[in-house]
């Protein structure tokens, strides 16, 4: 699921939560629902995803460190862990800390 969020003015998504049933767990349908999730998102005009998870997994979606694109998380958590992928070349750029959906209970 990717859930809308701002970094300054822009809007940009964040991916949470992703789960797969432990059977079918290291065959590809993680990575395929995320990329499958990009695509849709570049087509609607999204230039960022946004994940707080694995710093094992999620790079091999193509994921970095977000602070690396000018986005910060609100709260304290591992570098590492707080990821963020550019989903279009044309994505404008950004730089400030991440504003969640209230619905996260974040503030």
């Amino acid at each position: 699921m990717f859930t809308k969020a701002r970094v300054g003015e822009n809007v940009v998504l964040v991916l949470a939560p992703l789960s797969v049933l432990p059977k079918y767990q290291r065959k590809g349908v993680g990575t395929a629902l995320i990329k499958e999730g990009h695509r849709i998102a570049k087509d609607l005009g999204y230039g960022y995803s946004v994940v707080l998870g694995s710093e094992k997994y999620y790079p091999q979606a193509g994921y970095v460190p977000a602070d690396t694109l000018g986005i910060y998380p609100p709260f304290d958590v591992p570098k590492e862990n707080f990821m963020a992928y550019i989903i279009s070349e044309n994505a404008h750029e950004v730089n400030g800390t991440i504003q969640y959906a209230k619905e996260f209970g974040i503030e």
